[in-house]
């Protein structure tokens, strides 16, 4: 077991040494003393003993704090160590009750743990009446003995949670403890809160937002009728504590609790009414925050405010004109620049959309949408606002870009939906569509505009699929603004993937697809727009497939298929899979010719880098005629129904059986070529396995040159993607008996290997 020195030796290394190398050593060495179970009688000596560095205690409480929080607790001591260590930790509390306060902290820390893993199984013990008995016996005392009784609050909502979760029946002794002990420390704390008016005004604040703090951490164990608790002199200063920096967060807290154990408005009406009687003043103080550019207490105010939404969503919903303050007030919160503040507020609309729609009648609903019809198209446009990039993002880094997508993809995003479901696509956008045409005309000869319109295309990217296919009002609108939109890429990358997002739309609406479609292709040749382009053409292929199978549109596909070369890898694969999606829906008469169109161009490379041996050349071509199968492949059925979905399989079965003469060759002679080189075989068993899926049974005309193709490679090469291919092979015609035996021939040859 190390001794005491070394202990203290180490730690000195560790903050102190000038070589590197001691301190890298003494953290190694010290953090295996403490995962060792001699660490727990040398810890206690270090604290017991005086004269010690801040840095030795400190090490010595956190060391304590880590192994109670672990498993270290139970696997390293027995059951009298264990009831031991409860009485070393308070000695060493009390120790350090006027600091350094970090060791105090982590001794805490250590205590509530304990007291959240330990069950007491030798003695007894009510742990939280011990702990007021033993530190609440002095003044000296009480202001460690309210950091202890704080985090043992904390532990046992903690505990209680956890045994909720796991459907645990006996209740843990510290939740036991807690509840029995509640009100007597509530009362405690009203005591001491009654006390510091004759505290120095310099200490009052501190040790008030301490009172607070552990006054909100008791009051879910607490069973004190709600027209009492309003009456708190600690609710009170909670109340009109907001605005003092050190009592914010505090007061924030204890405010948020109150919205949240009041959920049962009908049986906590005082909470409620004292919480809505304070709207005004929540109101009043965010907007000083926002003045003064004071995010901390601007994000204390809406976190009460969002609370309050949450739990009082069924007032809101079912007494819309008693819920509008609290609407309103969670819009202009919603509002705030910093878009970790405003998102608070998001969750609200989710609570409220479900609680429209699962817990309320069609004329509740239609009415609570009718009252508050104002707010939430004001809520709209706040979204607009915060989709908006900020002014200095072309000095941001790919941290700061990668946030703010996250921010908008997912938590944003979620918060648009939620509006759009409730109220509806084309209401949504009817409130949104008059500030985007707003923009658009200022962006007018203003390059730094283009953020506003941006932003709220963004929205429209989003809700444009609750849009109804017959629209006729807001769609017609949006799209026709392409012609105005400020020239900056952002905007034609969010613009293009909205036209993409209307395909459903522009399928019912053809004669609106030209002009856009050529906006969308016109994209794969501008720099930082390629990505979006092929998608959004990827897309519209798909939704507006029978419109761009028409002859003359087909025309236009095939002169960008044969113009993609300049394209990223993953851009060109997009726009090949999109014309392989609209290849099926080409009447059956031409679907040949252009199948060979296609597939034709890539069959002619693949060769030239056969010749060449350029392996690299020959992948790149095999992985673009697979995309044009697969997208064929995966369009039949979508859509349509079972008749057409079995006439476009049988069509697409025909033509590939035709065109597969051609390709067979290719890939049997890049067999031959690249033999055993796993990255290429990987590559050609997926384009196998496509033209499989594509030709269906038709395939047995090539079943047995494949097959001997396949049972030679793999003798000479064993990989694991010829199996693959094989299986797709053993999965289709092994059910036809005439295919069986020839089946098996090829498996007990492949065994050979």
């Amino acid at each position: 077991m190390a001794t005491t020195e070394q202990v203290w030796q180490a730690v000195q290394a560790l903050y102190h040494a000038t070589d590197a190398t001691q301190r890298v050593q003494a953290n190694e060495w010290l953090q295996g003393y403490q995962k060792s179970a001699g660490a727990w009688e040398s810890l206690d000596v270090l604290l017991k003993t005086d004269g010690m560095s801040e840095e030795t205690y400190f090490f010595a409480a956190n060391s304590l704090k880590s192994k109670s929080i672990g498993p270290d607790l139970v696997e390293q001591l027995d059951a009298p160590a264990r009831e031991a260590l409860g009485g070393s930790l308070m000695a060493h509390i009390h120790k350090f009750r006027n600091g350094p306060s970090v060791v105090r902290k982590q001794l805490c820390l250590a205590f509530a743990a304990y007291a959240g893993q330990f069950d007491h199984t030798l003695r007894p013990v009510d742990i939280v009446q011990e702990v007021c008995t033993t530190l609440g016996a002095s003044s000296e005392t009480v202001p460690v003995l309210l950091e202890l009784l704080t985090l043992l609050g904390e532990e046992a909502d903690r505990v209680g949670r956890d045994a909720t979760f796991l459907g645990n029946e006996v209740e843990h002794p510290l939740v036991a403890s807690a509840n029995r002990s509640a009100l007597a420390v509530l009362n405690f704390l009203h005591q001491c809160f009654t006390a510091l008016s004759t505290e120095p005004e310099a200490t009052r604040s501190d040790k008030g937002a301490a009172m607070i703090a552990c006054f909100c951490r008791w009051l879910r164990f607490s069973k004190v009728p709600p027209d009492q608790l309003v009456l708190s002199p600690i609710v009170h200063a909670a109340m009109g504590g907001l605005k003092d920096p050190k009592t914010t967060e505090a007061s924030s807290d204890l405010l948020c609790e109150l919205a949240y154990i009041s959920r049962d408005v009908q049986s906590c009406m005082p909470i409620f009414q004292a919480l809505a009687g304070n709207l005004q003043n929540f109101h009043d103080v965010y907007q000083s925050a926002v003045t003064d550019e004071d995010d901390a207490l601007a994000r204390a105010v809406t976190r009460i405010v969002a609370e309050m939404g949450e739990s009082y969503v069924e007032v809101v919903a079912r007494s819309p004109e008693q819920g509008a303050g609290l609407v309103n007030l969670l819009v202009l919160c919603g509002g705030h620049p910093e878009t970790r503040v405003a998102s608070i507020t998001y969750a609200f609309w989710w609570r409220f959309k479900e609680c429209l729609f699962n817990s309320c009648s069609e004329e509740e609903r239609a009415r609570a949408l009718e009252l508050l019809r104002q707010p939430i198209s004001q809520m709209v446009l706040v979204l607009a606002k915060s989709a908006c990039h900020p002014e200095d993002v072309d000095d941001w880094g790919q941290a700061e870009e990668d946030e703010f997508k996250n921010f908008r993809l997912e938590t944003l995003w979620d918060c648009v939906l939620d509006l759009s479901e409730m109220i509806g696509g084309l209401a949504f956008l009817q409130a949104l569509a008059p500030h985007l045409q707003a923009e658009v005309e200022r962006s007018a000869g203003q390059a730094d505009r283009w953020r506003e319109v941006e932003g709220s295309l963004f929205l429209v990217r989003a809700a444009a699929r609750y849009v109804p296919d017959n629209d006729e009002t807001v769609a017609p609108g949006i799209l026709s603004l392409f012609q105005k939109m400020p020239q900056h890429y952002r905007v034609r990358q969010t613009f293009t993937i909205v036209i993409a997002k209307f395909g459903r739309w522009l399928n019912v609406h053809p004669d609106a697809l030209g002009p856009l479609l050529d906006f969308v292709v016109q994209g794969l040749g501008l720099p930082k727009l390629g990505k979006s382009a092929s998608e959004a053409l990827q897309d519209l292929c798909e939704s507006c497939g029978e419109h761009m199978a028409s002859p003359m549109q087909l025309n236009g596909l095939l002169q960008i298929y044969q113009s993609i070369g300049s394209l990223d890898i993953a851009e060109q694969e997009r726009v090949v899979e999109g014309i392989g999606s609209v290849l099926v829906r080409v009447p059956g008469d031409q679907l040949m010719a252009m199948i060979s169109a296609v597939s034709d161009p890539p069959l002619t490379a693949a060769k030239a880098a056969l010749e060449a041996q350029d392996k690299t050349a020959v992948i790149a071509q095999l992985k673009k005629l697979r995309t044009l199968i697969k997208g064929g492949v995966t369009s039949c059925d979508r859509g349509v129904g079972p008749e057409v979905a079995a006439a476009r399989r049988e069509a697409l079965s025909v033509a590939w059986t035709a065109q597969f003469e051609k390709v067979w060759p290719v890939l049997e002679s890049c067999i031959r070529a690249f033999v055993g080189q796993e990255d290429l075989m990987e590559h050609l068993c997926r384009c196998m396995k496509s033209a499989i899926q594509a030709m269906t049974f038709r395939f047995k005309h090539f079943l047995g040159v494949f097959a001997s193709a396949m049972v030679n490679s793999f003798l000479a090469h064993p990989l694991s993607c010829v199996l693959y291919v094989v299986d797709s092979i053993v999965s289709l015609f092994g059910k036809l008996p005439e295919f069986v035996q020839p089946l098996l021939e090829m498996l007990t040859a492949m065994d050979g290997r």
